[in-house]
């Protein structure tokens, strides 16, 4: 049975900058990684910064599990402040993450901008996932 490993573990009060690393891990080896972090506005938005599943550990529902992970610690965060999470986001490049656009799409998530010219040969897409 998967565990997860929160570090830190959410805070019983708000710390800024807060950004946490959210490991899954079947029989203590890690299979699936992310980290994300809350905005310093207070405006409800966390982003994910990366989410990577060891390629054996794919499509097995490990990614959204851990997906799912992070979003519940992210609430849980904002909670500790009495700010509700109302948006959660994540970047993934155009051409090379086109199974991570599906994955993304697959849990709730959808494509809300692009952003040319801020890689060298591809645009950067912005996904986003309403919790509101």
């Amino acid at each position: 049975m998967p565990d997860f490993v929160y570090d830190p573990p959410v805070p019983t009060k708000v710390i800024q900058p807060f950004v946490q690393r959210v490991d899954l891990r079947e029989r203590g080896k890690i299979i699936a990684t992310a980290r994300w972090h809350f905005t310093a506005s207070n405006d409800g938005v966390a982003q994910v910064l990366d989410l990577t599943v060891l390629p054996d550990h794919q499509r097995r529902g490990n990614g959204s599990t851990l997906l799912n992970a992070v979003i519940a610690q992210a609430v849980a965060f904002g909670k500790t402040g009495g700010i509700p999470i109302r948006r959660i986001w994540i970047a993934v490049e155009q051409k090379t993450q086109v199974k991570a656009r599906a994955f993304l799409t697959r849990n709730g998530f959808h494509h809300v901008a692009t952003i040319s010219e801020l890689l060298a040969h591809q645009d950067s897409l912005v996904y986003m996932r309403s919790l509101d």
